[in-house]
């Protein structure tokens, strides 16, 4: 196990906090944690790009990068009444 790949096991750690905001909290709250979760999975897959040297992980990470965020928007207008 190398250090990019510890740091990996740090940042998926640090999704459990996004979860629990996720399944236990008010539907702002949730979309706010779901992007931050998104952030937490792409940074993991561009650390495992490098610590594993495969070049599809990162193309990977950058395709999610933007589906985050459309789909953090399309469901921010699917909730506005909500929100």
């Amino acid at each position: 196990m190398n250090e990019w790949e510890i740091v990996a096991a740090i940042l998926v750690a640090g999704l459990v906090p996004c979860l629990a905001v996720c399944a236990s909290g008010s539907a702002p709250d949730g979309l706010v944690a779901l992007e931050i979760a998104g952030s937490l999975v792409v940074s993991v897959l561009m650390v495992l790009s490098e610590g594993l040297q495969r070049q599809p992980l990162i193309d990977l990470a950058l395709t999610l990068a933007v589906l985050t965020n459309l789909g953090a928007l399309a469901l921010a207008r699917l909730m506005e009444r909500d929100l």
